[in-house]
């Protein structure tokens, strides 16, 4: 995977590869435009094509397209992401980091006793 950090518009392209597994990129379009993201085919060419050469999309030729599917799976991702954000935002200091979230986030009773539990077992 590459060392560069995902654009909003390169992200979208990716939960849609990861919704459909392996596809074209008419499959990834159908799969954005059911989110509600309608794009160009050509814009996701592009970035899919950038994808590839960052190391996040592995393509191989079928006829006379390629056909696409993510190089990590969406769990590995999002550590990395989380990990980033972790250390450039909050000094590496998860406490930092789960203070903001708390302050910042309207978050339900069922979701506030999850991160107890969560807490409790990861102290066990």
């Amino acid at each position: 995977m590459g060392t560069e950090a995902l654009t909003d518009l390169q992200l979208a392209v990716m939960k849609a590869l990861w919704a459909v597994g392996e596809g074209t990129v008419g499959d990834v379009v159908s799969a954005m435009a059911e989110d509600g993201r309608e794009l160009a085919p050509t814009t996701v060419a592009t970035l899919l094509q950038r994808l590839s050469q960052q190391g996040w999309v592995e393509r191989k030729r079928s006829g006379r397209q390629f056909v696409y599917r993510a190089s990590v799976d969406q769990k590995e991702a999002a550590r990395g992401v989380l990990h980033r954000v972790l250390r450039s935002f909050f000094g590496g200091r998860a406490s930092a980091l789960t203070a903001q979230l708390l302050e910042s986030e309207q978050l339900s009773p069922e979701e506030l006793a999850e991160m107890q539990r969560l807490i409790k077992e990861k102290g066990a």
